[in-house]
């Protein structure tokens, strides 16, 4: 697969029409000169055919981008409301999906997982980002490394409204304590943060399903 960017929707494509729409307004992006730079994205969906992320290119550049929703410390994430059939799918089902669509051990990439606020963790789960970093890693998955974001995450370019950018970014939100809110690009360190999948996994998370309309709180 011929690409710098693969979406990865671990959804049924009719459930996610709004992620496909998204990667195709950022490769736009690139291709008008709003975005800094020219990328080619791919987008594969949990139900097409065949195992398209087998042929993915495995040098350092190349990166997939797990598009779904989430929220601080969920060890899962989900479709957008309204499309198709609400779904969350936890952590140890995203990945099993991305085995399953073909992805090999031999990847060497980054796994950047856009989900909102998929860098923080709560007082009993870690970090989302995390969680998918540690069970590939336990899976034979030895080369990759996971991204997690630190706030709410904008995954279509846009102008930044503060500084002097001459190009849109994607860009993440970073909330202080206090509630003031600071938008910053979303490849800044202090917006996002990498992991390698060295550590265990907490009991507690770690047989997690796919759940329709409704999931338990954690």
């Amino acid at each position: 697969m011929s690409t710098d960017r693969c979406v990865f929707i671990p959804f049924l494509r009719n459930q996610a029409t709004d992620f496909i729409d998204e990667a195709k307004r950022a490769e736009a992006a690139g291709a008008s000169g709003v975005a800094h730079r020219k990328r080619k994205f791919a987008v594969v969906c949990y139900d097409d055919p065949g195992k398209p992320l087998k042929d993915l290119g495995f040098s350092f550049g190349t990166r997939i981008l797990i598009a779904g929703h989430g929220q601080a410390g969920r060890p899962y994430i989900s479709n957008s409301s309204a499309i198709g059939q609400k779904e969350y799918l936890p952590y140890n089902v995203v990945c099993d999906r991305l085995i399953e669509k073909g992805l090999q051990k031999r990847y060497a990439g980054a796994i950047s997982c856009d989900v909102c606020y998929s860098s923080i963790k709560s007082d009993t789960n870690p970090a989302f980002a995390d969680l998918v970093a540690r069970y590939l890693h336990r899976k034979g998955y030895k080369l990759l490394h996971t991204i997690g974001y630190q706030g709410p995450m904008g995954a279509v370019h846009e102008q930044m409204k503060t500084g002097n950018h001459k190009f849109s970014h994607r860009v993440v939100d970073l909330i202080a304590a206090d509630g003031t809110k600071t938008t910053v690009k979303s490849s800044d360190s202090d917006a996002r943060q990498r992991y390698s999948g060295a550590w265990s996994i907490p009991k507690h998370l770690e047989n997690l399903s796919a759940a329709n309309d409704r999931y338990p709180a954690f």
